[in-house]
């Protein structure tokens, strides 16, 4: 496509987004800032979009690859830069719209007041709407997380050839600004893929994946130290009294931040948040993990890798990790849920922007979706007939799963009992986030371990209603006495489904009874 063409696109993009403003006069919304970021500088781009501007890169003609830098300019704003530019990504780099690095010769202010030579180009090409991961920044940068990547869009040329929408962003890097550390801090990244994604990193014991992101070339001594620390944490954490509030995992990560971190994800249903990649984290020696900043939401909102999500079922949460363990807290998952009906409104108001947000960049999202996917490919990426349809999607698939993350919920309130055979009776006690307003059923199951249904303990299949007001309940489960010797045994019991309430956590309660008395 040729340069000629993109600046017809451009001055489109801008002609439509001002009829837009001139017929409804609420197209586009304030822009939203939050509490945790209330000092960034007047002037920062950020939400809602502004037209793109023509971001042009030229390396004489020197084509770019994903491995080495290549010197040339960049040109924004009427300004030009010396900077090395390379590809970046890894999956990403594999489809026909590239993203790219650049590294300034000298620091810069490409977006806001702050000067830096590092800044990213997120192509997006799995996002016809080209706004999942700006809301999700957005939504972000108005919680407790100590910094998130500030962005624009751009329409990029590289060596006179149109390459179409683009999201410049900040660099995840420590820095002023940034992801500020100390001297001797990490800025670490759970990335399963860390060893083909060539990044320096480490296997926990349990399985783990830590890649360094900062510093990126890291001493054994650092290795050493930081696989010392995740490996403390983890033992604590998948311990016998992992939630104890003084020694617990509470003594060695932020709840706080990783609790904002969790929302943003889960309203998402980010691919690869359920610590697959991408999950951000920071750790300096004295201190607990931070969790954040976040990252790349482009497979996200009702997309997921080769097929569409719905909003009513978990993500960032399941599978084996440190989140799904921490929610095996009943007073954890309790107040994850808190902090959703806090943040709730925010995410309201952040939806109910989205259409106006998309309306800067119709033209030129429509000529990058026309020029790149012709053939097409990713069709599990395509919930409309048209830009529109995918942006209407996007707010509705997000407003759905808001509504779903805010329904009543069910837990276990104890994932450790012990009784006596004696006792005949053990109470397994289950709760509701808020008392029942109608009502609620739980199904429920035992499952034998060392102990054995139809001999140590009546096997249970049934289930729980909760009346109109109920918020407590308890599953009865009969225990059988004998007259064998027998030292301790355990069964488990299950909450297998809900109706009328979302399933939580935790969901699975160890019953031990003790030793023939």
């Amino acid at each position: 496509m040729s340069t000629a063409r993109l600046f017809t696109g451009w001055a489109t993009a801008l002609t439509v987004a001002a009829g837009l403003l001139a017929t409804t006069g609420t197209a586009v919304a304030e822009p939203v800032r939050g509490a945790a970021h209330a000092s960034a500088a007047v002037g920062d781009a950020w939400w809602p979009p502004q037209p793109p501007s023509t971001l042009v890169i030229d390396t004489a003609g020197t084509a770019i690859g994903r491995e080495d830098y290549v010197e040339g300019t960049v040109s924004l704003d009427g300004t030009t830069h010396e900077t090395e530019v390379r590809g970046r990504g890894n999956s990403t780099w594999t489809w026909p719209k590239k993203p790219y690095k650049l590294k300034l010769a000298e620091d810069a202010a490409l977006l806001g007041t702050r000067e830096y030579d590092e800044w990213v180009l997120l192509a997006g090409y799995a996002d016809r709407s080209a706004l999942r991961t700006a809301a999700a920044f957005t939504l972000a940068r108005q919680t407790r997380l100590l910094w998130t990547p500030r962005f624009r869009f751009v329409d990029v040329v590289i060596n006179g050839t149109s390459q179409g929408l683009y999201m410049l962003t900040e660099q995840v890097e420590e820095g002023n600004g940034r992801v500020e550390l100390p001297e001797d801090g990490h800025l670490l990244e759970i990335n399963k893929r860390y060893l083909r994604d060539d990044e320096p990193g480490f296997r926990t014991g349990r399985g783990t994946a830590v890649a360094f992101k900062d510093p990126d070339e890291v001493t054994r001594a650092q290795r050493r130290r930081v696989r010392g620390a995740v490996t403390r944490f983890e033992k604590v954490l998948y311990g016998k009294d992992f939630a104890d509030p003084e020694t617990g995992y509470a003594a060695y990560i932020d709840t706080k931040l990783l609790i904002d971190w969790y929302l943003v994800e889960e309203l998402f249903g980010n691919q690869d948040s359920n610590f697959q990649s991408s999950v951000n984290f920071t750790w300096s020696p004295g201190k607990r993990f931070e969790f954040g900043p976040v990252w790349d939401f482009d497979i996200s909102a009702g997309t997921r890798w080769r097929a569409q999500s719905q909003p009513d079922v978990w993500h960032t949460r399941v599978g084996d990790h440190w989140i799904a363990r921490m929610l095996e807290d009943p007073k954890f998952s309790a107040r994850v849920k808190r902090r959703w009906a806090g943040l709730r409104p925010t995410v309201d108001r952040l939806i109910a922007q989205i259409p106006g947000a998309a309306a800067p960049l119709a033209a030129s999202a429509a000529v990058d979706w026309q020029q790149w996917h012709t053939s097409g490919d990713l069709a599990w990426t395509v919930h409309g007939p048209t830009y529109d349809a995918e942006v209407a999607h996007v707010a509705s698939w997000l407003r759905r799963r808001a509504e779903w993350l805010s329904s009543n919920e069910a837990r276990l309130s104890l994932t450790r009992i012990t009784t006596r055979e004696r006792d005949r009776t053990v109470y397994v006690p289950v709760e509701l986030q808020d008392a029942a307003s109608s009502p609620v059923t739980i199904d429920f199951a035992t499952v034998s371990g060392t102990a054995s249904g139809g001999a140590d303990f009546v096997d249970a299949t049934g289930q729980l209603t909760f009346a109109a007001g109920q918020q407590v309940r308890y599953i009865p489960v009969r225990i059988l006495p004998d007259t064998a010797t027998e030292g301790r045994e355990a069964f488990e019991v299950h909450l297998q489904g809900a109706s009328g309430a979302v399933m939580g956590s935790p969901r699975v309660a160890k019953v031990v009874i003790e030793p023939s008395d």
